[in-house]
């Protein structure tokens, strides 16, 4: 009998290369987004409007109002207040809600300038971007479209570090203003850590492929 070890079937060392090298190219492609969001984003997100610039612009990150249900959307509703703790606290001139219009009975930047006048931010300091479809559209058009030259962003940290890194890519002033996020349970974590990834990698593409938002115009004057 031969004392040869034992070699593995052709068809398991062809479904292992299968595998693995989709599975490498992706952990690489995350490797390198989380880099590179930790490189542009180091040092520019704070839990205080106190901690950030004065005489920026604020741009506030589109979301559904309402989750499943019609169950209020935690996220919408601390992404608010920290945008109205930013106006009150006099480190913005006013603020850019940017977000999606997908629909006439669906539309993020409508909702969120009237929350915003209802927690004391007058409606005139409040411009809206209908066309923010996605984040790195909102940060691209709030420079190209707005003319804004220095933007405070507001989202929940994760998202706000993406955005802050997405402006510097394109060589706009950014900070972040995270809104909380404190109460979500476990598994609503889990599930925002592993989008935000996701978000990350297709930020590299639009990093690597240069792109220009899906809608431009013509330039827009803030009111304030």
């Amino acid at each position: 009998m031969s004392d040869a070890p034992s070699r593995r079937p052709r068809w398991l060392r062809t479904a292992f290369v299968l595998v693995s090298v989709p599975l490498v190219l992706i952990l690489l492609c995350v490797g390198m987004a989380e880099s590179w969001t930790a490189i542009l984003s180091h040092g520019r997100c704070h839990d205080e409007p106190s901690a950030c610039r004065s005489n920026a612009v604020g741009l506030v990150l589109g979301c559904s109002k309402y989750v499943s249900r019609g169950r209020s959307n935690y996220f919408y509703a601390t992404r608010m207040q920290a945008a109205a703790n930013l106006w009150h606290s006099g480190k913005v001139r006013g603020i850019i809600v940017s977000g999606d219009n997908r629909a006439m009975n669906y539309n993020e930047p409508r909702d969120m300038k009237n929350s915003l006048i209802q927690l004391g931010v007058p409606a005139d300091k409040i411009a809206c971007d209908f066309a923010g479809i996605c984040t790195y559209d909102s940060v691209a058009r709030a420079n190209q479209i707005f003319g804004a030259k220095q933007l405070i962003i507001v989202s929940q940290e994760g998202h706000a570090e993406r955005a802050v890194a997405i402006a510097r890519h394109l060589n706009i002033e950014a900070e972040g203003l995270n809104a909380e996020d404190t109460a979500l349970n476990r598994r609503a974590k889990l599930r925002a850590w592993l989008r935000e990834r996701g978000a990350r990698v297709s930020m590299l593409y639009d990093f690597i492929t240069d792109r220009t938002p899906h809608h431009l115009g013509n330039p827009e004057q803030l009111p304030f």
